[in-house]
Formats: C-alpha cells, sequence, structure tokens
C-alpha cells in the first residue's frame, strides 16, 4: 500500500478557515481580510461585516474526535480586548474534521491529503469579557 501524505498543522488551519470563511459569506458577512499564516495567539483569522456589525473571528480546527479550542485564557482576553479596541464584536469558531476514508476512529483523526472530510462546525460563540473587565477596556 502506498504511503499517503499527511496534512500538516498549517492546512488544518487553513481548510478550517476556509470552511468558516465559506459559511460566514452564506451568512451574509462580507469579509475584509482572510489570514491564515500570522500568529493564531494574535491576530484573528478573518475580519468581516454585516449590516452595522464589524468582527474578528478566531478560528481553530481540530481532528476528530477533537474541536478547535482558543489556546487559554491569556489568548481570550486578547482577542476580546482586540475586537474592543476595533470596536468589533469578537466570534469564536471551533471546526472539527474527520477523515471520511476511514474505517476507524482513530483513523478518522488521521489528517491525509487530498481524500474527503465530514466537517462538525456548530456555528459562532460570541466572546466577551465580563463587564467589570469590559468597562476597563
Amino acid at each position: 500500500m502506498a504511503e499517503q501524505e499527511l496534512m500538516t498543522d498549517a492546512d488544518i488551519h487553513a481548510f478550517g478557515v476556509e470552511i468558516v470563511h465559506n459559511q460566514l459569506v452564506e451568512a451574509g458577512w462580507t469579509p475584509d481580510s482572510v489570514d491564515i499564516e500570522n500568529d493564531r495567539a494574535k491576530v484573528p483569522q478573518i475580519t468581516a461585516a454585516r449590516d452595522d456589525e464589524y468582527a474578528i473571528f478566531v478560528v481553530r480546527t481540530g481532528l476528530h474526535p477533537e474541536p478547535g479550542r482558543i489556546e487559554g485564557e491569556d489568548t481570550f482576553r486578547h482577542f476580546c480586548r482586540l475586537a474592543a479596541e476595533m470596536k468589533a464584536s469578537c466570534y469564536f469558531a471551533s471546526v472539527s474534521i474527520a477523515n471520511s476514508t476511514a474505517a476507524t476512529d482513530e483513523e478518522m483523526s488521521v489528517p491525509v491529503k487530498g481524500v474527503a472530510y465530514h466537517v462538525a462546525f456548530d456555528g459562532l460563540v460570541k466572546m466577551e469579557l465580563p463587564p467589570e473587565e469590559a468597562a476597563a477596556v
């Protein structure tokens, strides 16, 4: 059996950002920027506007069975403060991908390039600081 090429962490991240970008466009958002290469702990992956709302979107992609997760409370607070400075809303998008050609749960978590994937994306979660912290921003 030929060895299959695996997706890198960057490939997995880019795949998740593409999924969220497509969902945002479908929901009527107009993306301003889509950035998959900057520091994930400091820069939102997508900025977009819809109606009178401007927002930043933090995207994380996990491999089955794990969802994408934010890297800790400091990262969460950083993005909430950044959004406040930009007079924007802040949303988190967790994506999980599963290799659809796999036969077992273990194989579903192997990110093989060029195969079909099952995608779990339950929508956006608004990120906000507690009121006492938000008032200080």
